[in-house]
């Protein structure tokens, strides 16, 4: 695989084309190209209204087991992944997973005839995590190594969405593992049985989120369905503005979509759509602002989860938030042992100060 190197100083100067633009999923719109991927435990509503205020299209909730939604006979255990803000967030998709047809078909419904949940834009199908929990089961990116199965799950899903007029997505990976890379096959097989857009992170499940992403296979996927009019999402190593346009270029993927470069770090998206409009990338984000928007991140998710549960969370938050940050080694660790939003607002003032 190639090394791919950036120029980012005169990057913008040699590409004044505009990558930004709308992309259509079914009769929805989604206003920008760019969109802030599924991420447990990051994607909370708080942080994707967070994201979609620096220039995140769109957002996709925390990934949410449609077994657990038809065994409960309830959204409740699960309403805290599945809280959307349509007013504040803009474009909202929500990701279920699961191995069995009949879980999305009952859980699509479930979902969108609840109010609180029924202004969301998309139904996205998680067919990519790689995590053990959940490709033990069949779920997630083992769904790769069934297209059978996961043809009927979307078949079924897309039915089910319909009667609510909702497009619905696929999010995938580049196949099981180096030996079987069986994306642009996947993906005319997510066509065929319906689905709106797509989405590819481009490592297998062998690969959890470690090595080069093959950006390769995400020209190749796209190629393979270009015919189609369906939308694409790349995703993996998109890491600032730069890499974004050279994704685009690259792989001729219609948008892209960033998980854990914006962790901590939603000016990403400030800095993506600046350079895909061929613009001066903006400044960087000084620690008062950085502290701000860690405070509103923080009550979000009190709000939310109250605020044992919401600061206990926020804490992985935080370290993200201050990854490279001069002295950010001891104040993660004062942190780490913070119980209450004064103490940890206390401390961030303190870092501020700093």
């Amino acid at each position: 695989m190639r090394t791919r190197k950036f120029i980012v100083n005169s990057w913008y100067d040699a590409h004044m084309k505009n990558y930004l633009h709308p992309i259509s999923i079914g009769k929805t719109t989604i206003p920008e190209n760019t969109a802030l991927a599924p991420m447990a435990g990051t994607s909370t509503c708080v942080f994707r209204t967070i994201a979609h205020e620096c220039g995140a299209g769109l957002g996709v909730t925390e990934l949410v087991s449609a077994r657990g939604i038809r065994f409960k006979d309830s959204l409740e255990i699960s309403m805290r992944y599945l809280a959307i803000d349509p007013a504040r967030e803009d474009a909202t998709g929500i990701q279920l997973f699961g191995f069995d047809p009949e879980d999305f078909d009952f859980a699509i419904h479930k979902i969108l005839e609840d109010p609180r949940l029924a202004d969301v834009d998309l139904i996205d199908l998680n067919m990519g995590c790689p995590v053990s929990k959940v490709v033990k089961t069949g779920c997630g990116a083992a769904l790769m190594k069934e297209p059978a199965i996961a043809e009927k799950i979307i078949r079924a899903s897309v039915h089910a969405a319909a009667a609510y007029g909702k497009p619905v997505t696929v999010k995938f990976r580049s196949g099981w593992d180096p030996s079987c890379i069986n994306a642009p096959d996947f993906a005319k097989m997510c066509v065929e049985a319906g689905a709106a857009g797509l989405a590819i992170h481009a490592r297998t499940q062998s690969m959890m989120y470690s090595g080069q992403a093959d950006w390769e296979v995400i020209a190749r996927t796209k190629a393979a369905i270009a015919d189609t009019g369906i939308p694409i999402w790349g995703n993996g190593d998109v890491k600032d503005g730069a890499s974004a346009v050279a994704m685009l270029e690259m792989t001729g993927a219609d948008g892209v979509m960033v998980g854990r470069a914006a962790q901590g770090n939603p000016w990403i998206f400030s800095e993506i759509r600046s350079a895909l409009l061929g613009e001066m990338l903006p400044s960087r984000v000084d620690r008062v602002t950085k502290v701000n928007v860690m405070r509103r991140h923080l009550q979000g998710l009190c709000d939310q989860l109250g605020e044992k549960t919401g600061v206990k969370e926020m804490r992985a938050q935080i370290a993200c938030y201050l990854k490279g940050e001069f002295g950010a080694a001891e104040f993660k660790n004062r942190i780490m042992n913070a119980n209450t939003i004064k103490e940890v607002g206390d401390l961030l003032q303190e870092f501020c100060k700093e």
